[in-house]
């Protein structure tokens, strides 16, 4: 486990939840199960690789979030080093919560205890195969390499000489360059019929390069990487 905590989910803004949801069951994704820690307007999808949580209200931009244990405790400790925490949520009488930032400010949110279970749970895999990556757009690569590995992720090149890849149990990030901070992607490797499969299902895409785009009703943007 990184210092961060056990990876949970890749939390986005879905404000209309029913459309977001919708998206991900007609792609093949399996609605999980959530607790009632979270308020009302939350759900969660999963590819049997990756959860996506779909926050109705609360979150403003899509986020990394990880579990935690002692919290409070670890925040002390965080701010004992250094570190600037973008906000926190530590008391007895609520679930607690606390947010930071990369140094290309992706948002990364560690709560206290997990928000659903997945364990022992075999879901089948969607009509573009299951989530290989997850990709950070970045303007500062080194430095956020270096945070993620102070972090204890393994660090190696990719094919791409513009790519790192960030290893941690349960999350495959790539930093990938990008025009301006903050952007977050899933990348997929379809195989069979996938394109038939989507237009059977009404899920319009686009031309992406060599490869193929799909963007959720929430922005989420999940890129199909085509063979060569």
């Amino acid at each position: 486990m990184s210092s961060l905590g056990q990876f949970l989910e890749l939390s986005v803004p879905a404000p209309d939840l029913g459309a977001s949801l919708d998206f991900y069951l007609r792609l093949g994704f399996s609605e999980v199960r959530v607790n009632d820690i979270r308020p009302r307007g939350y759900a969660a999808v999963t590819d049997g690789q990756i959860v996506i949580g779909l926050h109705a209200s609360g979150l403003d931009e899509p986020a990394l979030t990880f579990v935690r244990p002692d919290l409070a405790r670890h925040a002390r400790a965080l701010v004992g080093a250094g570190t600037e925490l973008e906000f926190t949520r530590l008391d007895a009488d609520q679930f607690n919560e606390v947010g930071l930032r990369s140094p290309d400010g992706h948002l990364l949110l560690l709560l206290e205890a997990p928000t659903f279970s997945v364990a022992d749970e075999d879901y089948p895999a969607p009509l573009i195969g299951r989530c290989t990556e997850v990709t950070l757009g970045t303007v500062a690569s080194d430095d956020t390499r270096d945070f993620f590995e102070m972090a204890g992720f393994l660090a190696t090149e990719g094919d791409d000489e513009e790519a790192v890849l960030l290893a941690a149990p349960g999350l495959s990030l790539t930093l990938r360059t990008a025009p301006r901070r903050g952007d977050i992607g899933l990348r997929f490797e379809p195989a069979g019929e996938w394109r038939e499969a989507l237009d059977s299902r009404g899920i319009p895409g686009r031309p992406a390069g060599r490869d193929h785009l799909l963007t959720a009703p929430d922005g989420t943007r999940l890129l199909l990487a085509l063979g060569r």
